[in-house]
């Protein structure tokens, strides 16, 4: 997996997914599958967007947010699913004041080449996050960008798959729940 801190002169055309993948659970990892088997179809390199920080942490800073990850041990899970590339960015003020249309348009297409955009099911972003699924898909269209939606990955074990949910389990002691959540990362399949 090839790590972009500085996304100017970026020599591939990216289908590519946004998030913070914080334990790359088995809902990242459902969401990474489905993202690394489009840019196959598009013959495009898959990509993930991510933050060295937290968001929250710049958002309200007297949260006391527990990472289930190191940036590091981030990294490594991301790149043994096999994704192509990590665009590294800092979550900045700079950062948190673009609308999703300026992050679409101006970061992801201009800067990083994506083509596609994969949104994962309950993933919002831009200032205060207040633009829908459908603006995103209008935004892209604007710059020639594909923006879709992945389904909601569920299990017949009725559990939730978010870091969130992983954080709750370990804060209760409910270490088997969590490991269930988490799953193994174990996704190349090439």
């Amino acid at each position: 997996m090839t790590i972009y801190k500085n996304c100017g002169n970026v020599p591939f055309e990216f289908a590519a997914c946004i998030g913070f993948f914080d334990g790359v659970h088995r809902g990242h990892q459902f969401l990474l599958r489905h993202l690394q088997e489009e840019a196959r179809r598009r013959g495009l390199k898959s990509a993930v967007v991510t933050f060295a920080n937290h968001p929250r942490k710049l958002i309200q800073p007297d949260y006391d947010l527990l990472l289930i990850d190191t940036l590091e041990q981030r990294l490594e899970k991301l790149a043994a699913t096999g994704i192509d590339a990590c665009f590294l960015l800092d979550f900045t003020e700079e950062i948190r004041q673009l609308s999703a249309r300026e992050f679409i348009q101006d970061v992801l297409s201009k800067q990083m080449h994506v083509r596609l955009l994969i949104i994962g099911y309950d993933h919002r972003f831009g200032h205060d996050r207040s633009d829908s699924f459908e603006d995103y898909v209008r935004y892209g269209k604007e710059c020639g960008m594909e923006v879709i939606q992945e389904p909601v990955f569920t299990d017949d074990s009725g559990l939730h798959f978010s870091s969130s949910e992983v954080r709750r389990a370990l804060k209760s002691g409910d270490v088997d729940k969590a490991r269930r959540i988490l799953g193994q990362v174990d996704m190349k399949k090439e």
